[in-house]
This record gives structure tokens, sequence and C-alpha cells, in this order.
């Protein structure tokens, strides 16, 4: 192992870079034509859209000028439209168009070969305790 990753910090960022880098290579590969964030925000949708973009921002834990640009691009993409809320014309929600639908399962399928592929050799023991680790970490911070 590197001498550098004597600090958790250190290794923490690089794996993250890691997950990230091979995340956009099989995105690109697929030819799904989005980045890690925007898989990220679609996936949340696919859990519920309709959502006003900041309660959006809330579940992904991004803030909305962050949120608001992802949106910009995916609307580009033809994968979300905005909505005006009936009941406050300022605020817009948040939807799929049949394009993303239509993406769903290549998306998850590629988020789970993620997972399965950077959590490779490891036991269901160790793969709970990492997530819980992680949740701490994100919790404390």
């Amino acid at each position: 192992m590197l001498d550098i990753f004597d600090s958790t910090c250190v290794l923490l960022a690089k794996a993250e870079q890691k997950h990230y880098l091979f995340t956009k290579k099989l995105l690109n590969e697929k030819s799904l034509g989005i980045t890690p964030g925007q898989m990220m925000l679609l996936y949340t949708l696919y859990k519920g859209d309709g959502i006003a973009i900041t309660e959006l921002g809330k579940k992904i834990f991004l803030d909305n000028s962050t949120l608001t640009g992802l949106i910009d691009r995916l609307e580009k993409l033809e994968l979300v439209y905005r909505a005006a809320t009936p009941e406050d014309r300022r605020c817009y929600n948040i939807f799929l168009t049949d394009k993303a639908r239509a993406l769903e399962t290549n998306i998850c399928k590629t988020m789970a070969h993620v997972e399965e592929t950077m959590t490779g050799g490891c036991s269901p023991a160790e793969i709970a305790a990492f997530r819980k680790v992680l949740e701490r970490i994100f919790a404390t911070l």
C-alpha cells in the first residue's frame, strides 16, 4: 500500500475518486449520456418524482444552485422537466420524462454493477460494517 494511504482522509478521497471515474467510464461505455451526479439525481427521482427542487435537494444533499445546474443539463437531455406548482408559481416540481423512465433499468443495473465491483471479495458482514462507518462519517461531518 502507498505511504500516503496511512491517512484515512486521503484513502477515502482517493477511493471516491476511483469510484467516480469507474462509474463515469461505465456510463460512457453504455452510452447513457449522463454523469455520475446526474445518475444520482435520476435515481432519486426514480424513487418518487414530482417533487419541489428544495425537497429534491434535501434528499440528495445538494444546495439549490448546484441542483439547478444538474436539472438544467438533464432538461437539455430531455430526461426531466419542470412544472409550476399551482399554489406557488415561483416553485417548480421536477418530473421524469418517458425517455428517463426508459433508462431506469439500465441505470439501476449500472449502479448495481458499480457496487458489486467495488465490494467484490467482501463478505456481507464487511459490507454492512463499511456502510455503517460511511453513515457515521456522513452524520459526523
